[in-house]
């Protein structure tokens, strides 16, 4: 998700999946985003287990501000875990 762009106002889907030591995806445990706004405002944000892609976590966050956003996904377990994703709102087009 690093370098991508979104338009403020847009419904961004933050997405996850945590790897163990043979490379596949593990079955995580208390998964959750905390988000960091341009403002430097922090959310944490749900995630639910993506029914259709097994071990991937996702949530939602609107992009009302414009800027470098900075998104933290944890999990609690197998093993604790972060991995970091960036990404730019830019402001939305008139009309």
């Amino acid at each position: 998700m690093s370098g991508t762009q979104y338009w403020q106002g847009q419904a961004v889907e933050l997405r996850t999946g945590f790897v163990g030591a043979d490379g596949e995806l593990v079955v995580a445990t208390g998964v959750s985003f905390r988000v960091r706004k341009p403002d430097a405002t922090l959310v944490t944000v749900g995630a639910t287990e993506d029914p259709a892609r097994p071990r991937e976590w996702i949530g939602i966050v609107v992009a009302d501000q414009v800027g470098g956003w900075t998104v933290k996904a944890a999990c609690a377990g197998p093993q604790p875990a972060v991995e970091q994703l960036d990404f730019i709102v830019k402001a939305s087009l008139p009309g």
